[in-house]
């Protein structure tokens, strides 16, 4: 029975590495909210594979505008995992109707960004 309780508590202690959840954070998930940050902004790598968050430095426009990029792959510092940029939603949509993901191989949802200031 102890041997369970402690697997719980290590389980429980794990997941509260990442956080409560997406449905916590104000998730960035279209290219609108990519194209308003500036050099030296903080964005946060929330990573469901190794149950982190990791946080990276803005330095550029364009590495903002990377991780909204149909195609594009980003990298979990924690674990390096690679995850692909995937835009959901007819292409001929508004960008704001356009939701960006962020998924593994398998094709699942795996991994989201917020900026850093809003989940503190």
């Amino acid at each position: 029975m102890s041997l369970l309780l402690a697997g719980v508590a290590l389980s429980a202690a794990t997941i509260s590495l990442a956080g409560p959840g997406p449905q916590y954070w104000q998730t960035m998930r279209n290219a609108e909210q990519f194209k308003k940050l500036k050099p030296g902004d903080k964005i946060a790598y929330v990573c469901n594979q190794c149950k982190t968050v990791s946080e990276v430095t803005i330095e550029s426009a364009e590495q903002a505008m990377d991780h909204c990029k149909e195609g594009a792959t980003l990298t979990c510092p924690s674990c390096k995992m690679k995850v692909k940029v995937v835009v959901k939603g007819p292409p001929k949509n508004p960008s704001p109707q356009r939701e960006v993901t962020y998924t593994n191989e398998k094709g699942e949802e795996c991994f989201f960004v917020v900026k850093a200031d809003e989940h503190k």
